[in-house]
């Protein structure tokens, strides 16, 4: 299941993976790229596809989490941008209206994946509930993270949806809430359990985390509030306690954090003067301190929103999935959901 929102030559690298698996491949877009291009391009390719468009706004009512209907936590969430969360969550919703075991997520700028990387992902989710490919080259962090390793900072590379494989067949299956870092929340639950192995390896394409610093300060609200969460989680700690006296402390803590890599670039920029390292720096620099001006505007009570109501929508998506229709197709679970979607032919049936 790949989500997508960019010219549909970024699924090439997905298009060889379905091919070499023979394994069906479901993608949602938006944006930059419409379901009639991948369909087209598939059944060029000799994939087995199904696509649909899938923009916010429809995205977001097709699953009315109270996460996203709130406008203060939409306003700090920039779901009004969003929408990589709905299209993971159709994925979830599909293998459960199909019956399926597992699911495969992967996304558009990843590659270097081969059909025994899968093989591993789906071996994996026998005895764990998430299996993933970590990305090593150009690993899969924020723009917070990116400069504090710019700086000097050991970072550590963590798990994501990009490459990751989900056992859908079981009762506390979770969702993707609507917010940056909406997969560290996804697998929370596995990760306070130990239920997330690593696999293997695979690799994202880089990009420039620091080209525009909106981008730091889109991710700050759901990067202080995953690292937040496993904050707990790592000292084997539930949510009793996680309320607006936590969250102050921990806001602190985390402008701590940004003045400690702030200082770390100015040493570097002190020291590299005008080359592509202290170019990357000062653009670095920008984007931190972009963060920390969102980070002055979010209150402790708004973190504990959150997790108020990110719980509540835990326990209602629940309910939604234990009372889906089962159905024997991905274009009838589809057309169920009132979606349209293209489909290209069979390559085996040729």
């Amino acid at each position: 299941m790949v989500p997508t929102n960019r010219p549909v030559q970024s699924l090439t690298a997905c298009m060889e993976l379905a091919r070499e698996t023979d394994i069906p491949l479901i993608v949602v877009c938006s944006k930059l790229v419409q379901y009639g291009q991948v369909i087209d391009v598939a059944s060029d390719a000799g994939v087995k596809a199904y696509a649909l468009d899938l923009g916010t706004q429809l995205g977001n009512s097709l699953w009315p989490f109270a996460t996203t209907a709130d406008d203060e936590l939409a306003t700090a969430s920039s779901v009004t941008t969003r929408d990589l969360s709905p299209k993971r969550n159709l994925g979830l919703v599909l293998a459960r209206m199909l019956g399926w075991e597992r699911l495969m997520f992967l996304d558009d700028d990843i590659y270097g994946i081969s059909r025994e990387d899968v093989d591993a992902l789906a071996a994996g989710l026998s005895d764990h509930s998430v299996s993933v490919l970590i990305p090593q080259e150009f690993p899969d962090n924020s723009v917070v993270c990116h400069a504090h390793r710019l700086g000097g900072g050991e970072q550590g590379r963590f798990a994501s949806a990009g490459g990751m494989g989900v056992r859908c067949d079981r009762a506390d299956l979770a969702f993707f809430p609507n917010i940056y870092n909406e997969d560290w929340f996804f697998f929370s639950g596995e990760a306070a359990s130990r239920r997330i192995i690593e696999v293997g390896e695979s690799r994202q394409r880089k990009y420039d985390p620091y080209a525009d610093r909106e981008r730091a300060v889109k991710e700050e609200f759901g990067d202080l509030l995953a690292e937040g969460l496993y904050a707990r989680l790592d000292h084997k700690q539930g949510l009793r306690g996680v309320d607006a006296a936590y969250w102050t402390a921990f806001i602190e803590q985390r402008k701590a954090f940004h003045a400690r890599v702030t200082e770390s670039l100015r040493r570097h920029d002190q020291r590299n003067g005008d080359t592509q390292t202290g170019r990357d720096v000062r653009a670095a620099e920008i984007s931190i301190g972009a963060a920390r001006e969102k980070l002055d505007e979010i209150s402790p009570e708004l973190c504990h929103k959150f997790i108020t109501l990110w719980r509540a929508d835990l326990a209602e998506w629940r309910r939604y999935l234990a009372e889906l229709e089962h159905f024997e197709s991905i274009g009838s679970a589809l057309e169920r959901l009132k979606l349209d979607y293209g489909e290209s032919a069979d390559p085996n049936t040729r």
